[in-house]
């Protein structure tokens, strides 16, 4: 099993997937983590898909919360079929995916389904091999994942090159944060980190977090997380949340929010492009969907 591991993984080195898919390099993927629930993970994750969307990228955003899923509902739209259509009831990812009125096209996981518990390696490793051949298409993947850091988190981070983690300036946010940061240096599943600090007073204090995360990480795991966006607490946040639309949708263009969403999709891609390791593991993105 062991030999099996390894092989797979020389073949990702060499650009080819576990499964005889062929990466492509020049697709951006990346995984939108938090250390807890509440911080506005999913909200950031489909405004951060529309905004790439806005500078012309075809976008595909997968609900990897295959516990608790609600990519749907902030975007305001109704899936007809799921991940789980594609695995067990013979649907093709064509089939599955739904294409949003906001220029990106979702792969959503049905909330509160166990289905996925008694999943075979074998069947995983035929939708992923789609999934991957599928994805070719696309300029961006989006993963959003669950909440905290159990292993179908983890195995998501290690899948994809880049990694966003979102916060709030509350303490117990930022340990949380920690915890999850420290699993990703110690099992080396990524060293490109990404961080949101969302609900901030202003930039300073979003900047002091970043300064507190980084002043730990440096001492206790000779690491980094770069601050990529401060997103202040905001009212709009409900009203869009009530109105089923995305928030960079409701607003105008020059709401400091949707200039920020702006800013922080154009980081994304310009890190892609100066990334060393891209296109998807697809020995880990495997294991994320088994291990849940």
């Amino acid at each position: 099993m062991m030999q099996q591991g390894s092989d797979q993984a020389a073949s990702l080195r060499q650009g080819t997937g576990a499964f005889g898919v062929k990466a492509k390099a020049s697709t951006c993927c990346l995984a939108v983590a938090s250390g807890k629930g509440g911080v506005g993970k999913t909200l950031v994750t489909v405004n951060l898909a529309v905004s790439l969307a806005h500078l012309n990228k075809k976008v595909l955003l997968v609900d990897a919360d295959l516990g608790l899923a609600n990519a749907d509902i902030v975007l305001g739209v109704t899936t007809n079929y799921s991940m789980q259509d594609a695995i067990f009831r013979g649907k093709e990812i064509r089939e599955i995916v739904l294409h949003t009125p906001y220029g990106i096209d979702l792969i959503s996981a049905s909330s509160g389904s166990k289905e996925m518990v008694s999943l075979g390696t074998a069947r995983m490793a035929m939708f992923i091999t789609d999934l991957l051949a599928f994805a070719a298409e696309y300029d961006v993947i989006l993963f959003d994942c669950a909440a905290g850091i159990d292993s179908n988190v983890t195995s998501f981070l290690a899948a994809a090159p880049q990694s966003l983690i979102v916060t709030t300036p509350q303490p117990t946010a930022l340990m949380d944060v920690y915890a999850l940061t420290k699993i990703m240096y110690q099992n080396d599943l990524c060293r490109d980190i990404g961080l949101v600090v969302n609900m901030a007073e202003d930039d300073k204090q979003g900047e002091q977090v970043a300064e507190t995360l980084n002043a730990v990480m440096q001492r206790y795991l000779s690491g980094k997380i770069d601050l990529l966006a401060v997103l202040p607490t905001t009212s709009d946040v409900d009203r869009a949340l009530k109105k089923r639309l995305p928030l960079v949708e409701m607003l105008m263009e020059r709401d400091v929010m949707t200039i920020k969403f702006k800013q922080l999709a154009q980081k994304i891609i310009d890190r892609h492009l100066m990334s060393e390791q891209r296109g998807i593991n697809a020995d880990s993105l495997m294991k994320g969907f088994i291990n849940i």
